[in-house]
């Protein structure tokens, strides 16, 4: 599409409405900026660019496009007055897209970034594979500082909102899982946005299909499989992963730990199966591939006890897969900001190696309230409180958890913010420790 002097709005001033602007820009459009946050508004100092510091349906029937950011919903009152005025609406990725030759899209509830990560990894050296998207590396700065690069996109619910064109060559749906409800509002609306993913893809792309998961594309396209329990493209046998009838590694090989990384490892071997990428070559980049910061991270060991950081999980699946992967004895700290969960679930599946759990936060009594008096339970208002209390009740050989099946919101900025306090936590009680 020809974006040359058209009017276009970027709404939504976070690093991929930023991005997006600057993208604009290089194709000679008339770029206009607007944030709900006038402190953010002011404070982006973008070339070539006009700051609208209020809207109104007159206003927003001067433009030709908007461009939102993934913060901005689909129900936001300022994109129900352009589609009432006939403007069309972009997400960014959607609109980043339009400027790849070569794309390939991943999304799910859980594991996107290690899946996202490995494919660029596998990928590199073929096609000149770069992560991008969804973690922090938004698809507009990609493309304008990797033109010729294939790119691996991480895709939100959230960007896949005002989404009606986005059409990548090779598309999964790695899982659904309950999450962003309070957002989405049913676990439908959810579910149709992730399978969104596939709506654009023709008979010469390709999806990416789990056989283990209820999950399919309906367009007339390509199909790569693979599965954990049945026979598939890729699939997993006695300890080790196979594509076709070649094994391609044993479990024991990799660094990524845990059955939800092995459902990521076979996916990501699809693309590169897709792509050509030899087995060898494959089996070389698995063998060397590490876990993602936050993730299910062993950070110490101190008196015998086992300090690990999944601060990255942010829903329930997620924290189950997390007690799954972990041995032994667990001490479970969880909590954060509400998104709307049930979290009946979560105690209802919880292994009983999980002695002790341990909440805090904004959905502490919410916690309390569903566990049902399955496991011992402890509430607090803050993390260190919480975590102080861990390392009164923790034995020998046992294991600090901190997964926290929420989103960090209520106390943090980000997940990462609080995986580094709880790492310092660590470091204090290790000092602490040496002292005595």
């Amino acid at each position: 599409m020809n974006f040359k002097h058209k009017n276009m709005l970027v709404y939504g001033l976070n690093i991929s409405g930023e991005w997006a602007a600057k993208l604009l820009i290089k194709q000679k459009a008339n770029v206009f900026l607007f944030d709900d946050n006038i402190d953010i508004l002011k404070s982006k100092k973008i070339k070539n660019c006009y700051i609208v510091e209020s809207l109104n349906e007159n206003l927003i029937s001067q433009f030709d496009f908007f461009v939102v950011s993934p913060s901005i919903g689909k129900d936001n009152k300022y994109l129900l007055m352009a589609k009432e005025c006939g403007v069309k609406i972009f997400s960014e990725i959607e609109f980043a897209s339009q400027f790849c030759k070569r794309l390939v899209a991943i999304t799910g509830t859980n594991g996107k970034t290690t899946t996202v990560q490995l494919v660029a990894a596998l990928l590199k050296n073929k096609c000149k594979a770069i992560a991008c998207g969804n973690i922090g590396y938004p698809l507009s700065r990609a493309v304008l500082e990797n033109k010729k690069s294939l790119k691996v996109a991480e895709v939100s619910s959230f960007m896949l909102e005002n989404c009606d064109g986005f059409s990548p060559q090779v598309a999964t749906v790695l899982n659904i899982e309950p999450d962003h409800l309070i957002r989405h509002k049913t676990m439908e609306e959810y579910t149709n946005l992730k399978l969104g993913i596939f709506k654009n893809l023709t008979a010469k792309d390709y999806a990416v299909i789990n056989l283990d998961k209820s999950i399919h594309s309906t367009n007339d396209c390509l199909t790569v499989t693979y599965s954990y329990n049945h026979m598939a493209d890729v699939f997993f046998k006695n300890g080790a992963i196979y594509l076709h009838n070649e094994k391609i590694i044993d479990i024991n090989q990799l660094k990524l730990k845990g059955k939800h990384n092995i459902y990521n490892i076979m996916c990501a071997i699809c693309f590169a199966y897709i792509y050509r990428v030899k087995p060898r070559e494959i089996r070389n980049v698995l063998m060397n591939f590490g876990s993602e910061k936050f993730r299910i991270e062993n950070i110490a060991k101190i008196n015998d006890i086992n300090f690990v950081n999944d601060s990255k999980s942010t829903n329930i699946a997620s924290t189950l897969a997390a007690v799954e992967t972990v041995k032994g004895a667990i001490v479970l700290l969880l909590g954060g900001s509400d998104k709307g969960l049930d979290y009946k679930p979560l105690f209802e599946k919880l292994s009983k190696r999980v002695k002790h759990i341990v909440v805090y936060g904004e959905i502490a009594n919410q916690l309390v309230l569903a566990n049902d008096s399955k496991f011992k339970i402890e509430k607090f208002k803050t993390l260190k409180q919480a975590f102080d209390f861990c390392l009164t009740i923790a034995n020998k050989n046992d294991t600090i958890l901190l997964s926290p099946a929420s989103a960090s919101y209520d106390q943090y900025k980000s997940y990462v913010e609080r995986g580094k306090e709880f790492n310092i936590l660590i470091e204090d009680y290790a000092n602490k420790t040496k002292k005595k």
